[in-house]
């Protein structure tokens, strides 16, 4: 007899944690750092992929025509590191269509389409550091952008295998 009220006891807790509908809490809004650096990856990283205006993708998601780049970003000349998990969010299962997964600037974009070209600016706003034609975040000084060693604009669109270089002062 005890054996099944235990057992009842158990479908009871199970039947009432199933109900009660656990999921991950909202995610907290977007919002882009104007301090200095570090920078880690946002926590929700699906509010930053929405402002960024990106489709957010699951994580196992990998486009039909995925590549990689090389992100460098100096501030007064010292190395930023870019932190790993940039535009994925592990709780919701979901990523954007560029993303990191380890330190060290390899950036990873995988679009649902191969007209799809994410740019150094919505990099950025996944990140959620504030960037612009001016500044990047708390530096706001000749602010020079290089492709491959060329200059390029401030939003350059992505390339697969580029080589990017971002260098600002303060």
């Amino acid at each position: 007899m005890r054996a099944v009220l235990t057992a009842v006891a158990l479908l009871l807790t199970s039947i009432v944690a199933a109900g009660c509908g656990v999921n991950p809490a909202k995610p907290a809004a977007a919002e882009l750092r104007t301090t200095a650096p570090p920078w880690d990856a946002p926590r929700d990283a699906v509010s930053y992929i929405d402002k960024a205006g990106f489709e957010r993708l699951p994580l196992n998601f990998s486009g039909p025509a995925p590549y990689n780049l090389r992100l460098k970003v100096l501030i007064d000349g010292v190395p930023v590191t870019i932190p790993a998990e940039i535009g994925v969010d592990k709780v919701r299962a979901e990523q954007a269509p560029v993303h990191t997964h380890t330190t060290g600037g390899l950036i990873f974009v995988e679009a649902k389409t191969v007209e799809e070209k994410p740019t150094l600016a919505q990099f950025f706003t996944v990140w959620g550091v504030k960037y612009d034609e001016k500044c990047l975040a708390d530096a706001c000084r000749n602010l020079k952008i290089t492709v491959d060693g060329q200059p390029a604009p401030w939003d350059v669109p992505f390339s697969g295998g580029a080589k990017i270089t971002v260098s600002v002062e303060r």
